[in-house]
């Protein structure tokens, strides 16, 4: 049987299909920062981490994004990757809480750390 984790980054993976994101990577890391999905939104760069629990009955996880960890990721990726030449870079944080075998709750925040 696959691990909760694994299974909750497939269905994340679905839902961002389904709402018209391009996949450019899964699992991208740089030192122990890790996105677990880089995506095309149009002509957007988005940065998607997840967070999933199991319900405990206390809710959706924390959202406790390290903006300056979020940062320095974005920053690698695109020193590494220096054909996107003017693109709009997103933080988005994507929240699953498990409440069943094939259930499951998901919350996502577009641009998780951006500022009015």
């Amino acid at each position: 049987m696959e691990a909760i984790d694994t299974r909750a980054k497939k269905g994340v993976r679905v839902y961002l299909e389904r709402r018209g994101f391009e996949i450019l990577e899964e699992g991208w890391a740089h030192g122990g920062d890790v996105a677990e999905f880089l995506t095309r939104d149009v002509d957007d760069l988005v940065f998607v981490f997840c967070q999933v629990t199991q319900n405990g009955g206390e809710g959706f996880p924390e959202e406790d994004a390290d903006r300056a960890a979020l940062e320095r990721l974005a920053a690698a990726y695109l020193a590494e990757h220096l054909d996107f030449e003017d693109v709009l870079v997103r933080l988005a944080v994507v929240s699953m809480l498990i409440v069943g075998e094939s259930r499951a709750l998901l919350r996502r925040h577009l641009n998780a750390l951006g500022t009015l």
